[in-house]
């Protein structure tokens, strides 16, 4: 058995019977983790709103992204090709949710920086408004920039009975490859990093203040003389980082395979080592979707507050079923 038919068969296998674990896992993490964060104790953050703002995006992202990969690469049906306009829309959709997530992470990271600034005018802007405002702002930027998938995607027929539902050729598919690389590929993860180190650069200023005695608890932290960081602040904080990680972790192999594609693809290669590529590419998108799938456990490990709220939700479900 040659590698490219190997890789095939693994990548096949796996969306056939992994890509329904995942999609099952996945659901059920949005659902858990939608549920805790709009609890009383949790719901009045400025980067809680960003965090059901990224579950929201991701629980739309696996029915829309996840689902049709798993029909199509797992079970040979594509809907997508049955009508022109499904096809658009679908893929209109699927640009939109996946630079919402990120840029949404980004927003939550810009917060965090907010929350931990030594100075209280800055702290000020750290808002339920303002952040409500600015997730509006980035899902409609979003919205109308994509309105080009609309228009210059297309069903392309590469054989007997073989149809796919892409973006057209030539210029365009230049642009749609590099706006990837960049927009979604190394822009978030950088910027992300660029405010998680700002964050973690307040945070040991914090370190530095010398503290009353008296005014120092077990579940706060003094910043300054008069500003105090909630265990729940802190909390959001390790969550929002292990997000983060896991965007970067899960997201950036496809990334790279687009880098790797970009630098070669004026050589000459053999038919075996596109198929190898082509099956590498698609094994990074199931590791892409992961991401997508893990919020809610993650969450269970960075966040006590977050598990004790979970305990007492799924308590409550176990009692209304029981009676």
């Amino acid at each position: 058995m040659s590698t490219a038919t190997l890789l095939f068969s693994i990548q096949q296998h796996l969306f056939q019977i992994g890509g329904p674990i995942l999609l099952f896992i996945g659901v059920t993490s949005c659902i858990l983790n939608l549920l805790v964060l709009n609890t009383i104790n949790l719901r009045k953050s400025p980067c809680t709103i960003c965090l059901v703002a990224v579950n929201i995006v991701n629980f739309a992202y696996l029915f829309v992204g996840l689902l049709f990969t798993i029909l199509t690469l797992g079970y040979n049906i594509d809907p997508t090709t049955s009508n022109i306009v499904f096809c658009r829309v679908h893929f209109y959709i699927t640009y939109i949710l996946t630079c919402c997530e990120p840029y949404c992470l980004i927003l939550a990271s810009i917060d965090r920086v907010l929350i931990t600034s030594p100075n209280a005018g800055t702290r000020r802007l750290s808002t339920r408004r303002l952040m409500v405002i600015s997730i509006i702002f980035i899902c409609s930027f979003w919205m109308v920039f994509h309105i080009h998938a609309l228009i210059f995607t297309q069903i392309i027929q590469y054989g007997i009975n073989y149809f796919v539902c892409i973006y057209q050729s030539g210029e365009y598919a230049t642009f749609i490859t590099y706006y990837l690389l960049v927009v979604t590929g190394c822009l978030p993860p950088a910027v992300m990093a660029i405010f998680g180190f700002w964050t973690v650069k307040n945070i040991r200023q914090i370190s530095r203040v010398k503290h009353n005695a008296g005014t120092i608890t077990t579940v706060t932290v003094v910043i300054g003389r008069s500003h105090t960081l909630q265990s729940k602040d802190q909390q959001l904080i390790r969550m929002l980082f292990i997000d983060i990680l896991s965007y970067i972790v899960c997201k950036y192999p496809v990334t790279i395979m687009l880098i790797y594609q970009q630098v070669t693809q004026y050589e000459d290669k053999s038919y075996e080592r596109q198929q190898i590529e082509q099956s590498i590419v698609k094994l990074t998108y199931f590791l892409y979707c992961v991401e997508n799938c893990i919020g809610c456990y993650t969450n269970m490990l960075a966040s006590k507050t977050f598990r004790a709220e979970l305990k007492r939700i799924l308590l409550k479900i176990v009692d209304y079923f029981r009676f």
